[in-house]
C-alpha cells in the first residue's frame, strides 16, 4: 500500500511541477511561487477548519520545524526557474537524482534520527545508470 502511495505521490509531484512550471513561464518564477503557496495555504486552512484541527501547538514549535516551509519555497522557485530553460523531464530527473544522493547521505550517517543504513558499493550501479540516463537526456 505505501509503495502505491509513493508512486501516486510521484505522479502528483510531476503534474504539480509541470503545471507550476507552466504558470512560472506565464507569470514569472516569483509570482508563480507566491500563487502556489497562497493556494496551498488556503487549502490547508480550509481542510483544517473542515476537520476541526486547532493551531494551539503552533507557539510551542521549535524554529527548526519551519525550515521545511522555507525549503519548499526554494524547491518550487528553483523548479520555476529551471523548467522553462531545461524542460520538465530533465528538471525532474536531476531533482530526483539530488534527492537520491541526499537520501543516501542521510541514511549512511543516520542524520536526523534516521536508522543507520550504510551505503553499499552495489548501489553504485544504480547511481551510474541514473547518471547515464541524465547525461543522455542532456545530450539528446
Amino acid at each position: 500500500m505505501y509503495k502505491n502511495l509513493a508512486f501516486i505521490n510521484g505522479v502528483i509531484l510531476a503534474l504539480m511541477v509541470f503545471l507550476n512550471g507552466m504558470l512560472g513561464s506565464k507569470s514569472g518564477p516569483y509570482l508563480s511561487t507566491l500563487i502556489y503557496h497562497l493556494l496551498g495555504l488556503l487549502l490547508i486552512i480550509t481542510l483544517s477548519i473542515f476537520k476541526g484541527n486547532k493551531l494551539s501547538n503552533f507557539k510551542t514549535l521549535s524554529l527548526v520545524f519551519f525550515i521545511p516551509g522555507l525549503l519548499s519555497v526554494l524547491t518550487i522557485l528553483f523548479n520555476n526557474i529551471a523548467i522553462p530553460k531545461i524542460g520538465l523531464s530533465l528538471s525532474i530527473g536531476i531533482g530526483l537524482f539530488g534527492q537520491l544522493v541526499m537520501s543516501c547521505i542521510v541514511e549512511h550517517f543516520g542524520l536526523f534520527g534516521m536508522p543507520l543504513n550504510r551505503f553499499k558499493k552495489k548501489k553504485l550501479l544504480g547511481f551510474s545508470i541514473i547518471s547515464l540516463g541524465i547525461m543522455m537526456m542532456i545530450i539528446m
